[in-house]
């Protein structure tokens, strides 16, 4: 036998080797996966619990944002925008685990005994709230667990109950403290249908945590980019979620104090470090939030103070201009300004110079009916 071909017959053995092995290892891994999903079938039957395919599909489609044909066999890992969780689903078995490993010491299980079985009980609990909206399930967990209730309500989208909303939010700090795979998931419902909805509900519930908004709505603006590329986000339904983020800290207010509320700090703060938000949110008309669209022109007058004005003349071939509310032809017109009048120009960064005429009203104005004095 030459040596190449003792090289050859040496790398079929090994590849034969790893072959045999991997086979056998997967083999193994689904006998422990079989046997853990009977344990855990056992331990649900026990206490009651059954769940139909019928209404495990429907619940999955509907409130965790899964298609049935997108299920394997096995144990499927749950994923929220991409991000990994630490939940598995069981197509076959149709409930959810807790953990991404198979259970230790399966051997040594023995659900029949009167021992106490805290995972097992957990676990019945989170599927019977899931697949069942089970309340007293539900109240145990939004008295006694309120880990599992973050979860429920962000990464499972479940918002059926005040009390469970109510634990969650009354434990809500420092985005610092939240898991990953939890962040966009307090902003965005997870859909089947990929038709991305901001979460309204649960967001007008943690208003008063302003703190965590302010992280919040940073979050989204500083990871544009990530969040588009991985997380599947697209930029308009981004855009629009950080505009009512900054929406939402205005909201049941009066006229606010811009130089110590805390909405309109972060506003500001959002359009000093991303510019091209302001210029989003004026292209599309800030979506039609009138508070994001009253306080973003407050921003722009201060800037404005602060950069100091340019006096001018309206020059103006048809003897006068026309003062406009907006920056378009077709906007409102505040008033007639002569040609030869003396005018303030705030802002001449557009081509819609904002202005303000000898009797104080403010304007936009065609740059190019303004001459410099």
């Amino acid at each position: 036998m030459t040596h190449s071909n003792k090289i050859k017959n040496t790398i079929i053995l090994v590849v034969s080797f790893m072959t045999f092995f991997s086979c056998h290892s997967q083999e193994k891994e689904n006998k422990m996966d079989k046997k853990e999903s009977t344990i855990i079938n056992d331990y649900f039957a026990k206490y009651k619990f059954k769940n139909t395919e019928d209404n495990f599909n429907k619940v999955n489609e509907n409130l965790l944002g899964i298609l049935p044909n997108k299920l394997q066999n096995g144990y499927n890992d749950i994923l929220i925008f991409n991000e990994s969780t630490d939940y598995q689903i069981s197509k076959e078995e149709r409930f959810i685990k807790i953990g991404n490993d198979i259970l230790p010491d399966l051997d040594s299980i023995d659900i029949n005994n009167n021992e106490k079985h805290p995972y097992f009980d957990e676990l019945l609990i989170l599927n019977k709230i899931i697949y069942q909206d089970d309340l007293t399930s539900i109240l145990n967990i939004a008295t006694k667990n309120s880990d599992l209730a973050l979860d429920l309500v962000v990464l499972f989208n479940y918002e059926k109950n005040e009390a469970l909303l109510q634990t969650v939010v009354r434990n809500i700090e420092n985005l610092d403290d939240i898991p990953k795979s939890h962040k966009l998931a307090f902003v965005f419902y997870n859909n089947a249908n990929k038709s991305i909805n901001i979460r309204e509900k649960l967001l007008k519930k943690l208003q008063t945590k302003e703190t965590f908004l302010y992280e919040l709505t940073f979050y989204l603006a500083d990871n544009q980019e990530n969040i588009i590329k991985k997380n599947g986000i697209p930029l308009p339904v981004l855009e629009k979620s950080i505009a009512y983020l900054l929406n939402l800290g205005f909201d049941a207010k009066e006229d606010v104090d811009v130089q110590v509320d805390k909405s309109y700090l972060l506003l500001n703060n959002i359009y000093v470090s991303h510019p091209e938000l302001l210029k989003t949110f004026e292209k599309n008309k800030y979506f039609g939030f009138k508070n994001l669209e009253k306080y973003s022109k407050t921003y722009e007058l201060l800037q404005v103070d602060t950069q100091g004005s340019i006096d001018a003349i309206i020059q103006d071939p048809d003897g006068y201009t026309n003062l406009r509310k907006d920056k378009n032809t077709s906007s409102e017109v505040l008033q007639k300004i002569k040609s030869g009048e003396h005018i303030e120009v705030l802002n001449s960064t557009e081509d819609w110079f904002l202005i303000k005429t000898s009797d104080g009203k403010q304007g936009y104005v065609h740059k190019s009916r303004v001459k410099s004095n």
